[in-house]
């Protein structure tokens, strides 16, 4: 039988214990939001909601875009939030508007779970490419034609202040024709893949394109050019596509609407903060903000993989990856490689087989790391161009 009192020296061990290793750390944070037809409330909420946003991403968390405010308050002091760490509490430090916009400040006790995969540690290199308009007139109308390039631009800035889950390459030298490829159920020509994943050194390869700018209840009577408030709608689709198995690993579209307060006849400059600080560009900023926070948490968990650069005498290979996806000296590796096969209707199938070796990284660059390998027989066996998937050496295969 064991003594009571032993029981409580138990229990109070595990307790500190636990206790210990749940410890929670505060961050502070400040999201901004307009004011829109008065409603100050909601303002305030939105930038709660962004704040929130902001302190879970800087404490290294995937947030999901669904998150829930009730009504702009905290209710039991604390929030819904999915993803790689718990908000237990939330404290607002302080409100301040300042003309049309919102800005709070909160500070959110976080408790940081395990992480969810030992991919989520990489960040993954994506090139962004042009969002080419599908329907060219519904730009005519403020002379929206720079979307194509602005809106991936806004992307990358994005991801680049947001996490380290994804390493964002801008690829914008060419407008690409995509259309095709958003009509045919999610599947992208391989050699369109293949094109920009090469020029950008990138594993994933996001398209887009922007399917609507139209405006709502539009018509051509005199009243419609004379009326001073009027809806305006924007829609984008996006895809990712793992450049190295061709497969399209993400697809999407986010839609919102917003009310146009330039004049008809007007051409806005899209890269201007009147533009941005718009109703309508304040929407479309919104919009973007759901679509990063979607991608973060869909692509954190996404395996890293790497293209062979090159083999150096026989005993070393170079990497595509490097410092700026969380590659460092030191770090030991399991290798798979790309063995693909022919089904019987002829169809190329990705296949990655594991294999028994292991490679350690002995030089980082930004882009690029150099590997020796642990095993005699692994150099024997690899090639350039080969494709080598990264994993965990603790995990069991």
């Amino acid at each position: 039988m064991i003594n009571p009192a032993l029981n409580k020296f138990i229990a109070l061990a595990l307790f500190l214990v636990l206790s210990f290793a749940a410890q929670a750390d505060w961050y502070e944070a400040t999201g901004q939001a307009k004011v829109r037809y008065g409603d100050v409330a909601s303002a305030k909420t939105r930038a709660t909601q962004d704040a929130v946003k902001q302190a879970m991403l800087f404490a290294g968390a995937n947030v999901a875009s669904i998150q829930q405010i009730s009504k702009g308050l905290l209710v039991d002091d604390s929030i819904q939030v999915r993803a790689n760490g718990a908000v237990n509490r939330i404290e607002i430090v302080s409100e301040q508007q300042k003309g049309d916009s919102i800005s709070v400040t909160i500070r959110a006790d976080i408790f940081p779970e395990e992480r969810a995969c030992y991919a989520a540690e990489f960040g993954k290199k994506v090139a962004i490419t042009q969002f080419p308009i599908q329907h060219w007139e519904h730009a005519k109308v403020g002379g929206l034609y720079g979307l194509e390039k602005e809106i991936p631009r806004k992307i990358v800035a994005m991801l680049q202040s947001g996490s380290s889950t994804i390493y964002p390459v801008a690829w914008l030298d060419k407008k690409l024709s995509v259309h095709q490829d958003f009509d045919q159920q999610g599947k992208v020509r391989h050699e369109l893949i293949d094109a920009v994943a090469q020029n950008a050194n990138s594993q994933f390869v996001m398209f887009g394109r922007i399917s609507d700018l139209s405006f709502g209840d539009m018509s051509n009577s005199y009243s419609f050019w004379e009326d001073d408030e009027f809806e305006r709608f924007f829609t984008f689709e996006l895809m990712i596509a793992n450049a190295l198995t061709h497969e399209v690993i993400y697809k999407n579209s986010f839609h919102t609407e917003a009310e146009w307060t330039f004049d008809m006849r007007e051409t806005v400059n899209v890269n201007s903060r009147k533009f941005w600080n718009s109703e309508y560009g304040s929407a479309i900023e919104r919009n973007l903000t759901d679509m990063r926070d979607d991608i973060l948490g869909q692509l954190s968990c996404q395996q890293l993989q790497s293209k062979i650069l090159a083999i150096q005498e026989g005993k070393q290979i170079q990497l595509n990856i490097g410092r700026g996806q969380g590659v460092f000296i030191g770090q030991e590796y399991r290798v798979s490689y790309r063995a693909d096969i022919i089904d019987n209707s002829g169809n190329l199938l990705t296949n990655f087989v594991i294999s028994p070796y292991r490679v350690r990284i002995t030089k980082v660059y930004e882009n690029s790391a150099i590997a020796e390998s642990l095993d005699k027989d692994f150099m024997s066996n690899v090639q350039v161009n080969d494709v080598i998937e990264l994993k965990d050496w603790s995990t069991d295969w």
